[in-house]
């Protein structure tokens, strides 16, 4: 059995060997030789199935359901998903940081003038964090959504599930601890423009990335890409 090729085909490729087989398919050829035939030639065999994959979903007219437990779950993914949350806290957590310091520099607080140190230096080291964390989180998001396009099973991989979720539980409880934060300033009467300023800073951030991979985890192909 020939190896299996580190890079897969391009799309247009596996475009060309899904019509292969099933014009030969058409002609009376087995799948069995089909299959032999086509990894003489190079073909690996991951791509091969995938070529089949689509051609009895045109036979049937439905899409192959996913297995309990996906393929493809392994240490590389378990990398990747950990290194684009850390980026993601990364970025986030500076982007809120720069918000503060803009808050705290145009609505100053008189008792706690010299509390905030330099912001200049404050302000490098958030940007220094940005321009790092931000574009290899992109990156890495990029990556990922390439391969959920290219390959079905990893939508129900328990790396991508697991991993996933356990963000979105730190970030529902950072927005569940900052409103509980904010009605006990407000039932206390303590509540300041600065102090809303930051709260809603938290919730905006916060909330779009639990609404992003929310709606991220809910994606789903309904058919496979030839």
């Amino acid at each position: 059995m020939a190896k299996a090729s580190p890079e897969p085909p391009p799309p247009n490729s596996r475009r060309e060997l899904v019509q292969f087989i099933q014009a030969a398919r058409s002609k009376g050829a087995s799948d069995e030789f089909i299959s032999k035939l086509l990894r003489s030639f190079g073909w690996s065999q991951r791509e091969i199935e995938r070529a089949y994959f689509v051609v009895y979903e045109q036979l049937t007219g439905q899409t192959i359901p996913d297995p309990k437990r996906a393929a493809g779950e392994s240490a590389r993914d378990a990398f990747v998903y950990l290194l684009t949350f850390a980026t993601l806290a990364l970025w986030t957590q500076a982007l809120g940081e720069m918000a503060f310091i803009f808050i705290d520099h145009f609505i100053p607080d008189a008792l706690n003038r010299y509390y905030y140190g330099n912001p200049s230096k404050q302000v490098s080291f958030c940007l220094s964090r940005l321009i790092v964390a931000y574009p290899v989180f992109l990156l890495l998001m990029r990556q990922l959504n390439k391969e959920l396009a290219r390959y079905r099973e990893k939508h129900s991989s328990g790396i991508r599930k697991w991993l996933t979720y356990l963000t979105l539980w730190i970030v529902s409880l950072i927005i569940i601890c900052t409103v509980i934060v904010f009605l006990s300033s407000f039932l206390r009467g303590e509540l300041t423009q600065r102090f809303v300023l930051k709260v809603l800073v938290i919730l905006v951030i916060n909330g779009g990335v639990l609404w992003y991979y929310l709606t991220w985890l809910q994606r789903r192909p309904t058919t496979l890409p030839v």
